[in-house]
């Protein structure tokens, strides 16, 4: 089979359409045959940052178990092809979708991907393979940080910085789905079509100023940006409110702050969850969130693709299609 491969661990080495094995499902696991991929920040992070000390090789390295050459993406929807032994959810010919092995090696930049059973959903009969594609690490991310770490309800009020992007496109609908009233920050060029995902009110970080501004009483902010420290936030909590940033971890002495005022402020990294995955299915099929794609790239445009995700002015998600 095709993959897209990183032949070393060298911040220096390119990626590489390669010849390779298709993988052999475990017992746990199902072959699916790739229709379209997600790609995501983290994957050109990864590539340029694996070999950096404060990179991603240190978290990320106990996940790999030597395996070279490095095979990227997490993010898959294609067709059952093969099921492992103790596989009862998914049968041959199944269409499926998820986020594979995250904290860890998805592999998905290939024809053919292994995936473990529980990383999956069967994908909705009204979707695309490349809006399920689309909804899996940046919805996974926005229905973790809203329906578990912490669970929103109705009358919320909920800032969601980078409204416009992977992430805070998901968060915003499934935001409105519970009830709450969302205000986007973002720019005024950005404005109608965050508004048009649902988003009550529009802050254009061009002009508004929170240290001026009366408290806006937020719940929760969803900081998929990372454009301001927490500090800026501060004086909008309400009683008991949460900040979590997407962009990167957040240092021990500002959550233990945060913590003593009785505000939960903190770093909050995505992991496969199959109830997340299952969960956003439903959400798809009922019609109460949806994919917006940005850009379609073939498989052999991944280099493209990256170049594209890297300006930073994606509305919803980049996917790449295979086949």
């Amino acid at each position: 089979m095709k993959a897209i491969v990183l032949p070393k661990l060298d911040k220096n080495a390119s990626l590489e359409l390669s010849d390779t094995a298709i993988p052999v499902p475990g017992p746990g696991e199902v072959l699916i045959q790739t229709k379209a991929i997600g790609i995501n920040p983290v994957d050109y992070k990864t590539l340029e940052d694996f070999t950096t000390a404060d990179g991603l090789r240190a978290s990320w390295a106990p996940h790999l178990d030597g395996i070279s050459p490095l095979i990227l993406g997490s993010d898959i929807a294609g067709i059952v092809t093969a099921t492992g032994s103790e596989v009862s959810k998914f049968k041959v010919g199944d269409e499926v979708f998820g986020m594979i092995k995250m904290p860890g090696h998805g592999r998905v930049y290939a024809e053919y991907v292994a995936a473990p059973a529980i990383h999956l959903a069967k994908k909705p009969a009204n979707i695309t393979f490349p809006e399920a594609a689309a909804a899996t690490l940046a919805a996974i991310t926005a229905w973790q940080n809203l329906y578990t770490h912490y669970s929103v309800k109705k009358g919320d009020r909920v800032l969601i910085t980078a409204p416009a992007g992977g992430v805070g496109h998901y968060a915003v609908q499934m935001a409105k789905e519970r009830g709450a009233y969302v205000i986007g920050l973002t720019s005024a060029a950005n404005a109608a079509w965050v508004k048009d995902l649902g988003a009550d009110e529009i802050i254009d970080y061009h002009h508004f100023d929170f240290d001026q501004a009366a408290s806006l009483q937020l719940n929760l902010v969803l900081d998929a940006g990372g454009r301001y420290p927490a500090a800026l936030y501060e004086k909008h909590f309400a009683p008991g409110a949460a900040l979590f940033h997407l962009p990167h971890p957040l240092k021990q002495a500002e959550m233990d702050y945060y913590q003593s005022k009785g505000f939960d402020v903190r770093y909050t990294g995505v992991f496969s969850e199959e109830k997340a995955i299952d969960a956003i299915a439903e959400l798809l099929a009922s019609g109460k969130v949806k994919s917006y794609i940005d850009k379609v790239f073939a498989f052999t445009e991944m280099k493209a693709a990256f170049a594209e995700m890297k300006k930073g002015t994606t509305k919803g998600k980049i996917v790449v299609t295979v086949g």
